[in-house]
């Protein structure tokens, strides 16, 4: 009876301390375009998205889309060498537009990068060939946060939905939320103006293009996401510069809403962790006793 006790707590306390690990996708050079659009490749310098959150151990894996580039850490170890680097037999001086292993990711190709051997902190990386061709990798310490899915637009080639379900939706900080687009044939943007008229946040910064500066399309495209780890509480309404409209100072039209209410601290998180465990091995041995007395009680 005490070993089978011992032996779910055990699982208890493992299950507890397991941390998710996931794999980010991140697309270098361009964009694969399909129905109903042109089909082909939408080439462009940049990384899409161009910022990640990651968390210890998650895995990055960069695909080559359109050109030639490299994944290079603006950070160096202290033996000079790079924090990462896709292409570490490629020199700018050398300017061999060599495909071949440790050389340049092109169009087909992927880069993998395991994350677990990366302290802390924020790191900046670029293309060799192109030093205007910026991208940032966050590594935050901790479990990640919970994540909330929002569809942005459903529907079919016929009829679309303009609209992000949940709409309204409320969550803890620290929680990741993930708009992901459902209908085939409509693009959106995810975009959170200030009072100053910046926006805080935008899935589609060089929407409209015009005198954008080159970059990632300038609206997601059907069947992509965008997400975004909230660790400031408050509201933030959201739009789709496509379609909304301002009427005086309240966006209408395709407009949601998250709502960010303030976490627990991690001290009162570990003691109501530990008071669970109690509470756990107490029921558990009170659940053994009933039934040993259950069985005693049997002719």
């Amino acid at each position: 009876m005490i070993a089978s006790l011992a032996l779910a707590l055990l699982v208890l306390v493992s299950v507890a301390r397991t941390q998710a690990v996931s794999t980010h996708q991140v697309r270098v050079g361009g964009e694969a375009a399909g129905e109903p659009f042109t089909p082909g490749v939408v080439w462009f310098n940049g990384f899409d998205p161009g910022t990640i959150l990651i968390f210890p151990g998650d895995t990055i894996v960069w695909d080559g889309i359109g050109g030639v580039h490299t994944v290079t850490s603006t950070v160096r170890n202290s033996d000079g060498s790079f924090a990462y680097d896709s292409s570490p037999l490629f020199t700018p001086e050398g300017a061999i537009a060599d495909l071949g292993p440790g050389m340049l990711l092109g169009p087909g190709t992927v880069w993998e990068l395991d994350t677990s051997a990366l302290a802390s902190g924020t790191y900046n990386y670029v293309c060799k060939i192109h030093p205007g061709m910026a991208g940032t990798l966050t590594v935050t310490a901790g479990a990640p946060g919970p994540t909330v899915k929002i569809i942005a637009g459903f529907g079919d080639r016929i009829f679309a939905q303009q609209a992000y379900v949940p709409a309204d939706v409320t969550a803890t900080q620290g929680t990741i939320v993930q708009w992901t687009l459902l209908n085939p044939t409509e693009p959106h943007t995810i975009t959170h103006a200030v009072a100053t008229g910046g926006p805080a946040f935008d899935s589609s910064p060089n929407f409209p293009p015009a005198g954008a500066p080159p970059g990632p399309p300038p609206v997601i495209l059907p069947g992509q996401s965008f997400q975004l780890t909230f660790n400031t509480a408050g509201t933030f309404t959201y739009f789709c510069k496509v379609h909304a409209w301002k009427v005086g100072e309240t966006w209408v039209g395709m407009v949601g809403t998250v709502h960010v209410v303030p976490s627990l601290s991690a001290e009162a998180i570990n003691s109501l962790t530990v008071v669970s465990y109690i509470g756990v091995a107490l029921a558990a041995v009170a659940l053994v006793i009933s039934l040993v007395a259950i069985v005693r009680r049997k002719p």
